[in-house]
């Protein structure tokens, strides 16, 4: 990697974690965890999905933390559960429609965040393609990553 790439990603890493941590104070009540906006996200990427699927992503985390987290979801209506038809023992979790919102105000956020940032770096349109490059595969790796460590 070499020491400057490695300073750089580990400067970097520090700050947006701060960042982070200062958006999460600054949240007000009632406002979706890291985990909760990232289960919705994981929803609505890959359709209706088991509780079972969905602990899958979090390898550390147990399957009734994970229920325990849909639950507080489901009864603030955000998403909601179904018996699979397929299996009935098997509750398949979905987004509402004030979920898929929820979801949108989100990723509009994030959205507006990156922006925001690389206007203020001035990331020309060359490394954007550059960019848009690394970061895929590393979407790619991290899937493979992802998907190896599911229960």
């Amino acid at each position: 990697m070499g020491p400057d790439l490695e300073k750089v990603i580990n400067d970097l890493s520090l700050r947006l974690r701060q960042i982070r941590a200062m958006q999460e104070d600054q949240n007000p009540k009632g406002t979706l965890t890291e985990r909760e906006s990232l289960i919705l996200q994981q929803i609505s990427e890959k359709g209706p999905l088991a509780v079972s699927q969905i602990s899958q992503v979090w390898p550390n985390i147990s399957e009734s933390t994970i229920s325990i987290t849909l639950t507080k979801l489901w009864k603030q209506k955000i998403v909601s559960k179904t018996i699979s038809p397929d299996n009935q023992r098997v509750t398949l979790v979905d987004l509402t429609d004030k979920g898929r919102t929820e979801l949108v105000k989100i990723l509009e956020q994030r959205k507006h965040r990156f922006q925001v940032f690389f206007d203020a770096i001035q990331v020309t349109p060359e490394e954007k393609e550059v960019l848009i490059r690394v970061f895929g595969r590393g979407v790619t790796f991290m899937d493979q990553i992802l998907n190896k460590t599911g229960k």
